[in-house]
């Protein structure tokens, strides 16, 4: 009698997207130490207001980067793959609120009052994250936007609102005071795979493989940068006396007083609004 041995499947060979993928999900911006903290610490609705008052600029300006991208689409595939997910933007699943309301319901769970909302102070990095994404949406090639919007966002979010998540659980966010972070990282699951299929489909050069990976990059460096400016919000808000202390040159770490510069805010998220608004009439400021 033979026996027969199984045979174990054939491996399947690596491909770029396996590596892109590798690439954001190790990225520093998607595994920022604020993120760790975020997870384990012992943050408060206070902490998370003061997050989200930073946090809710980058929410309501993305629906902004996937229309100008839209518009410089080469082809009907790649503009059905971003009305797709435009569509779940705009509030499909939700009951019919945006993201940016489902954030709002957030804040004010957080403590935060409609006023603050809009007049809260932006850190730099806030500015330069919603800069870096138009300019990145509206100016460079095609494909180094879909990257940014697509593997740079898509892919890394989940990883991202994964350490999120289980900070506001502790913290007594309820499931329907939490919905924006949950329902976002359930779509952009989705939207992370549509990504794949139109990339494997369209993506067939090595330039425009370096191209998806450049797009990647610059929104996942922007990224960590806004996570770091979050970060000297949150320290501000917990500790404003050791934060002064450092500004004042009473603290001789160089990391305490490299995270505890002042720096000033180009202003409030209507300012910023104002100044988006200008770059989409062609007239940035």
């Amino acid at each position: 009698m033979t026996i027969l041995t199984p045979q174990a499947p054939p491996q399947r060979k690596e491909t770029w997207l396996d590596r892109l993928e590798r690439e954001v999900q190790t990225h520093p911006g998607v595994n920022h130490l604020l993120l760790s903290r975020l997870a384990t610490g012992p943050y408060t609705r206070r902490d998370y207001r003061v997050f989200g008052l930073q946090h809710v600029a980058l929410v309501g300006f993305f629906t902004r980067y996937m229309e100008l991208l839209l518009l410089r689409a080469p082809s009907s595939t790649e503009k059905l793959w971003l009305a797709k997910v435009l569509v779940a933007e705009y509030g499909e699943g939700s009951d019919g609120d945006d993201h940016e309301t489902l954030y709002r319901r957030f804040l004010a769970a957080a403590g935060a009052h409609e006023a603050e909302m809009d007049a809260t102070p932006l850190c730099p990095e806030v500015w330069a994250f919603v800069r870096e994404h138009l300019r990145i949406t509206s100016q460079e090639p095609f494909l180094v936007g879909l990257g940014a919007l697509g593997p740079g966002h898509e892919w890394a979010i989940p990883k991202m609102f994964a350490h999120i998540i289980p900070g506001l659980i502790r913290a007594g966010f309820s499931a329907e005071e939490r919905l924006y972070f949950d329902l976002h990282t359930e779509q952009d699951i989705d939207h992370g795979a549509w990504m794949t299929e139109v990339l494997s489909l369209l993506v067939t050069s090595d330039e425009g493989r370096e191209q998806v990976r450049r797009g990647a990059r610059l929104s996942l460096e922007a990224r960590y940068r806004f996570w770091t400016g979050v970060e000297r919000e949150i320290v501000a808000w917990r500790q404003p006396v050791s934060m002064d202390a450092a500004r004042a040159g009473l603290h001789v770490g160089g990391a305490v007083r490299a995270s505890a510069q002042s720096v000033a805010s180009p202003g409030d998220r209507r300012a910023l609004n104002a100044t988006v608004q200008d770059f989409r009439l062609g007239a940035p400021r």
